[in-house]
């Protein structure tokens, strides 16, 4: 099939290379309109408590509507509540307050609340209420924040989802463009180094050009329908880079090869299609496979970056098998442009020949081969003992604190954390269903009730509501008894402020109450109040209870992770070991390439927490340390380095068994496959290593965490596992490698993904090749 394909493309490789370059053109058009159509939310699991709760505040209590927070910090007042510093503030919001998308402010001058006022008396913050969706104020918070003009000697600072959307979008791709200004002159010279040839060298780096904004204008496409993150962006392009530069190294080389054989240009392109383009293929659907394993999470932070991830997969595969081996097929030789050995030969001095590398790497194989056991054991240590830390795992859904510092919306943020009383943003909202009249004397003191023993949690610093009543004289709490005894006075006769709470917080029979915790939401510390609160025992008079909040919307998408956690990683792991199934014909080679990849993959875990949850290194990474792991990134990069161990695998594997059919000695194949494929493996991982490295200069903690671990876990994959591991299992299984029950290895006979091309000795120019399975 692949040996046809190649054919095929070689016979039209001139209309191939205009389609697809077309094809790639007009996608670069609708890429770059990317960035503005992704979300920099997408942690709310729609099916979850907090999501119900969030539903009915919009539907029966009114909101549902996004809002603004404006920080006030006067450079010459001290005393934010003195009546210039409010005049202030009101002069410079007064723009905002006409604007008919407005519809009002809340804040120390309209409520006389001390929450307004931070700690130090020095600044002060409003909340501006909006008439639009989250989704809506995106668009606007330009518009809207142009309204808003310091008063002279006061400083402001705009935040809310509006303003953190756009400047995650904005910083989201200065990191990209940071990354790609890095990673591209490294991966070229990697190139250049492996390939000898600079023309040889740009084909995958052209490849990569292609792929990505393809790639990305796919995104846009999907992006009008469903809920995209703002992380699938610098994810797809990481991910871009690594893959169509991986594939594009696998067929260029293989190509080269064939050319040095003895074969045509036609031959030499079918040739590298049947072999490393069906590798390119089947490690293609692996990583497609492991990256879809997240659309098992209802999260679209998750969800989306396995539909952005595969759609990345699929370009790099496309162009990898259509472009490239059409280019090759018109370039031929001229591949080999432009090379420095024809440089050092014009110089007189002799060329290194290839055949010095590929017994550099035989001798590496058969030294391991040779002791496998204590090769074996040592580095199994190694790997269980980098992957320990992950056994002190702690994940929390990321804030806005995940940002650099310096971004306004996120010094806002952080402002309102660290100088203002903890939570008055945040709180964890309950909704109480209630039997009888939500007024008369029995609910109040019964809500009155839970909302004391709520008081006393850990964590719970106090409960307002509409039962919150204070003594105006001397600030105590009302005793529920006198609270029922103002709300059943006539509307008239009722205090100032009183329909105001009922108006707040009741609806019906429904009441609503905010707990508020000096904890963040998104500490691991913050998401374990929910389930407390959720357990507690409840008077009869209350016939149910719903947790909301930003903390419970973090502890149900931790709760949600962790159900679809294991179908994800099950799935992915029988769908990749079914893979390596059809493509080796054997029951030994996918149990081994699982084990194996776990084992990189558990190094990199315990990377990932050593480093970013526990604060080592944050000085060399130059970041600070948010205490915990963030939630998704470890099962993000499980699926991303799961497909991508897959490609060294099968390009290894391919190489192995193409030499094991051919002499069917186990130890002599793998010391050939080895050597001749551990040149364009080192060279891959290096360039994998640099994109990923590239991406650690992030300024986005999620970023850079994914970059790093990625990073570390590709090192070690191509070095630690392909080099040492790998010739030391298939030493110590020998001939079982390649066995199969015996309607197993039927069916795999018959699917003929199996089949490889015998590969003779190098024939004369000339020479036409010997028959080739029709499989190819």
């Amino acid at each position: 099939m692949f040996t046809r394909w190649g054919a095929l493309v070689y016979r039209f490789r001139r209309i191939v290379v205009i389609l697809t370059v077309l094809l790639a053109v007009a996608g670069g058009v609708l890429s770059s309109q990317t960035a503005g159509v992704l979300s920099s939310g997408g942690w709310l699991d729609d099916g979850s408590e907090s999501a119900d709760v969030s539903g009915r505040i919009a539907d029966e209590f009114g909101g549902g509507k996004s809002n603004l927070i404006a920080v006030f910090r006067s450079t010459t007042e001290t005393d934010a509540t003195s009546a210039g510093f409010q005049a202030a503030v009101a002069a410079s919001l007064a723009p905002l307050v006409a604007d008919a998308r407005v519809t009002g402010l809340a804040g120390y001058a309209q409520t006389s609340d001390a929450r307004f006022i931070s700690r130090d008396g020095d600044r002060a913050y409003v909340l501006v209420l909006l008439d639009l969706t989250d989704e809506e104020s995106v668009d606007e918070s330009d518009a809207l924040k142009s309204l808003l003009t310091p008063p002279p000697g006061m400083e402001v600072q705009l935040t809310g989802f509006g303003p953190l959307t756009k400047d995650s979008a904005a910083q989201s791709e200065a990191d990209l463009q940071r990354a790609e200004v890095v990673s591209l002159p490294i991966a070229a010279i990697i190139l250049i180094a492996v390939f000898a040839s600079l023309i040889a060298a740009g084909m995958p780096l052209l490849v990569a050009g292609l792929s990505i904004p393809s790639a990305l204008a796919l995104v846009w496409v999907v992006a009008q329908q469903v809920e995209m993150s703002i992380y699938v962006l610098n994810i797809a392009t990481m991910l871009g880079l690594a893959l169509a530069i991986d594939y594009s190294l696998f067929i260029v080389s293989r190509f080269r090869e064939e050319l040095r054989n003895g074969r045509t240009v036609e031959l030499a392109v079918e040739r590298a299609v049947a072999t490393a383009g069906k590798a390119v293929a089947f490690s293609g659907i692996a990583v497609a496979i492991g990256l879809s394993g997240l659309l098992f999470f209802t999260a679209p932070a998750l969800s989306s970056i396995g539909i952005g991830g595969s759609i990345v997969v699929l370009c790099s595969v496309f162009y990898a098998l259509t472009f490239l081996p059409a280019v090759l097929g018109m370039l031929g030789p001229r591949v080999n442009a432009l090379s420095f050995s024809g440089l050092l030969a014009r110089m007189g001095r002799p060329r290194n020949p290839d055949g010095l590398r590929h017994s550099r790497w035989e001798r590496v194989a058969h030294a391991v081969m040779a002791r496998p056991v204590a090769v074996l054991v040592p580095v199994l240590a190694v790997l269980f003992i980098a992957g320990s830390p992950f056994l002190r795992l702690q994940q929390g859904v990321p804030d806005a604190s995940v940002f650099p510092a310096g971004l306004e919306s996120r010094d806002a943020y952080v402002t309102l954390q660290t100088e203002f009383n903890r939570g008055e943003t945040t709180p964890i909202v309950i909704l109480l269903d209630v039997s009888g009249n939500a007024t008369d004397a029995t609910t109040i003191e019964a809500v009155t009730d839970f909302s004391a023993e709520l008081e006393a949690l850990d964590g719970i610093d106090r409960v307002e509501g509409p039962f919150t009543i204070r003594d105006p004289q001397t600030g105590v709490l009302l005793p529920a008894e006198q609270v029922a005894a103002l709300y059943a006075l006539p509307a008239g006769q009722r205090p100032a402020g009183l329909d105001a709470l009922l108006d707040a917080y009741v609806r019906d029979g429904t009441i609503r109450l905010d707990a508020v915790s000096p904890i963040e939401p998104a500490q691991p510390e913050g998401t374990a109040l929910v389930p407390a609160i959720r357990e507690m025992a409840v008077p009869a008079w209350i016939q149910g209870i719903q947790v909301g909040g930003v903390a419970a919307q973090s502890h149900d998408f931790l709760e949600s992770q962790n159900r679809s956690m294991p179908w994800a990683i099950g799935v992915t792991l029988i769908a990749s070991a079914v893979i390596l199934f059809l493509l080796f014909g054997s029951l030994a080679i996918p149990i081994k390439g699982v084990l194996m990849t776990l084992l990189s993959i558990s190094a990199s875990f315990g990377a990932l927490v050593w480093i970013f949850q526990e604060g080592n290194l944050s000085g060399l990474l130059a970041f600070e340390p948010v205490g915990y792991t963030i939630a998704g990134n470890p099962i993000i990069m499980f699926a991303v380095i799961f497909g991508l161990s897959m490609d060294y695998e099968v390009l290894l594997l391919s190489r192995i068994q193409e030499a094991y059919r051919r002499t069917g000695d186990n130890r002599a194949s793998v010391a050939e496959g080895l050597a001749k494929t551990a040149g364009v493996i080192t060279g891959a991982a290096l360039i994998m290593v640099a994109v990923f490295s590239a991406f650690a200069l992030a300024e986005i903690i999620t970023i850079k965490s994914i970059g790093v671990g990625m990073a570390i876990a590709v090192a070690v994959d191509a070095t630690i596992i392909r080099v040492l591991l790998v010739p030391a299992t298939m030493r110590l299984l020998g001939d079982w490698n390649w066995w199969a029950p015996g309607p197993l290895g039927r069916l795999a006979d018959r699917l003929g993904f199996s089949h490889v091309e015998d590969e003779p000795d190098d024939p004369a120019p000339g020479q036409t090749d010997p028959v080739v399975s029709p499989a190819g």
